[in-house]
């Protein structure tokens, strides 16, 4: 078993890593959102046509794989998406050391902090606007973070 000194710094450290996993996370999904924005309403043609009845099965599966190959090319032709990608792969690697440092049930619950920073920023920088019923459950969201946070118990040794 660890000291009481040793799981304290344990759960600083987690708290820490996962606060910059969070920013991370957070910085990614506005860059995502501002890349989507930017590409526009994505569309496989031949799956909507199929689905519409305008097109036969067979044809539909012969055009689909290269709508999806330039679908893809599209995404992943954005530098913003890269960014993105980048950012979330940077809270993977901070998420995967905490739980490295302690336990499920106090790592996961400082993920939801992501919807606190999202409410707080898509204002400023993709002007959304946060109506009253959302910033009541990110409040929720924050106080039950901060319990969870606040708890005392064992982290891994």
């Amino acid at each position: 078993p660890m000291t009481s000194d040793v799981a304290s710094d344990r759960r600083l450290a987690t708290t820490i890593a996962m606060l910059m996993a969070t920013i991370s996370v957070t910085v990614g999904d506005l860059l995502m959102s501002q890349a989507m924005r930017q590409l526009g309403p994505l569309k496989l043609a031949s799956v909507e046509d199929w689905m519409a009845g305008k097109m036969a099965a067979s044809f539909a599966l012969r055009a689909f794989p290269e709508e999806v190959y330039a679908l893809l090319w599209t995404i992943f032709g954005s530098a913003r998406v890269w960014m993105a990608i980048g950012c979330m792969l940077i809270f993977l690697v901070l998420w995967m050391i905490s739980l490295s440092w302690s336990d499920l049930t106090f790592v996961m619950p400082l993920t939801a902090l992501t919807y606190v920073l999202n409410a707080i920023l898509v204002g400023p920088v993709l002007g959304e606007q946060v109506s009253a019923m959302r910033w009541v459950g990110t409040i929720l969201i924050a106080v039950g973070v901060a319990l969870v946070t606040l708890e005392k118990s064992e982290d891994k040794s």
